[in-house]
């Protein structure tokens, strides 16, 4: 979907200070095996701050800079890949409350490591014939019992396994004004992988409830070995539709391929996966994120924004650049950006 006149007016992100993988080698959480081959130097860690307040954060930094005024606000999306609070809890009216304020329509999307993109894609489509603007966040703290964040994805396969960092970002969307333009956004859907990501257990009790952790290698080790024809499908239609949707996406906008000067990815997998990801479309793998994402660990659904931020802050982008978003939620969704960089704004306080 081509988005003529939708800017980015702010951006912002709260990355915690990263505890090193050696550390956590020695300390006995993370497997010296792993650490040896998949290539992670550290995990973002943000102790007792909860998911929501590093939102909250990002999105202040975002604000700041973003010359829109609150009522401006048609729109507040926030998103996560893990709980954010109590059960049956608001996040984003609490994103909305400490930040932009009033009586704008507050939603949460949750489309596990996609779900912020696919909010970017919400809002572009909320915000069509508005002069309005709409904030988007996202965020999570992988820091909870039931998560183990240096172990998982052990089981995943060779060049699939790492660690988890927690992040707060957050976007501001405007249909006046920006530093960069939003050319193009686009999302698909892959139904049959959410068998992948199910596995065995019943959905009933629902797995928090009964103290279950979430073991994701595990679970695709399993459903591997179970049945490695559907295994191998579910692969291979995630690699065809992602690579399909990011030609698409880029058509749409006018960017060709070597227009892109730097290209976004999930920090998941070493320089194989960079590969599987960004050659298929035409784009140097070279032009990934991969140095800074091994930094500072999956972030959840802050990868992008994060390595946005990032890009801007080491004045890595000039005006005039394009850049690429490419993500995929799990086997089960995906959301492409385009970007064009029309100057750059004042470093975010990332």
């Amino acid at each position: 979907m081509r988005t003529d006149g939708l800017f980015l007016a702010g951006i912002g992100a709260c990355v915690p200070p990263t505890v090193s993988t050696r550390e956590a080698v020695e300390q006995g959480l993370y497997d010296r095996e792993s650490w040896a081959a998949d290539g992670w130097l550290g995990a973002a860690v943000a102790g007792d701050v909860a998911a929501p307040d590093l939102a909250v954060r990002a999105a202040r930094q975002a604000l700041e800079g973003a010359g829109v005024l609150p009522e401006e606000f048609r729109l507040v999306l926030h998103a996560g890949t893990v709980h954010q609070g109590p059960d049956g809890w608001p996040a984003a009216h609490y994103v909305q409350r400490h930040t932009v304020g009033g009586s704008a329509l507050a939603m949460e999307v949750r489309q596990a490591c996609n779900g912020l993109l696919a909010a970017v894609e919400l809002a572009a489509t909320y915000l069509a014939g508005s002069a309005g603007a709409a904030l988007v966040t996202g965020a999570d703290n992988f820091g909870t019992p039931l998560v183990d964040r240096w172990r998982y994805s052990a089981g995943a396969g060779t060049n699939r396994g790492s660690v988890l960092g927690d992040a707060g970002t957050a976007l501001v969307l405007s249909r006046r004004d920006g530093f960069a333009e939003v050319l193009a956004v686009g999302s698909v859907s892959m139904p049959d992988g959410e068998q992948l990501y199910r596995d065995e257990h019943p959905l009933f009790p629902p797995a928090c409830t009964v103290g279950r952790t979430m073991a994701l290698g595990a679970r695709f080790a399993r459903f591997a070995a179970a049945d490695p024809d559907a295994f191998a499908r579910v692969k291979r239609t995630l690699q065809e539709e992602r690579t399909a949707l990011a030609r698409r996406t880029l058509a749409e906008a006018g960017v060709l391929p070597e227009q892109i000067t730097r290209a976004v990815h999930l920090f998941s997998g070493g320089e194989p996966y960079v590969r599987s990801v960004l050659e298929p479309i035409g784009v140097d793998p070279a032009r990934g994120v991969l140095d800074y994402g091994r930094r500072v660990g999956h972030l959840g659904v802050n990868d992008h924004v994060a390595a946005l931020t990032h890009l801007i802050e080491t004045r890595a982008l000039a005006p005039g650049d394009h850049v690429l978003l490419v993500n995929n939620g799990g086997a089960f969704a995906a959301t492409c950006v385009v970007l064009r960089l029309r100057h750059l704004p004042d470093r975010p306080h990332g």
